[in-house]
């Protein structure tokens, strides 16, 4: 084995491997489905309270607003994140090509 000293990590290196420390501690805390029936039912229970809270969260926003106004800003908040998540998937792809040359 060959000891280098003073090595820095590398701007090449992704965000998630410097703080791999952070990383093994999250998923420590996890607990995960122990069948695919049970992680369905966490999935789904995930997705209906979020989606509650976003409604909510728009509703107090737009105080006094009729339901329509209502479902039409939320699909439109929902389509912005949408978007959001599109680029930062390019700019994850980028990165990992960067990375590990895929």
């Amino acid at each position: 084995m060959v000891k280098v000293k003073n090595m820095k990590l590398p701007n090449q290196v992704p965000l998630w491997l410097r703080r791999l420390r952070l990383v093994k501690a999250e998923l420590k805390g996890m607990r995960f489905p122990h069948s695919a029936e049970e992680g369905f039912r966490q999935t789904a229970a995930l997705s209906a309270t979020s989606l509650r809270i976003l409604k909510a969260e728009v509703r107090s926003g737009l105080a006094g607003a009729d339901e329509q106004r209502l479902e039409i800003a939320t699909r439109r908040l929902l389509a912005r994140l949408s978007h959001a998540d599109a680029q930062r998937l390019r700019v994850w792809k980028r990165e990992r090509a960067r990375c590990f040359g895929r």
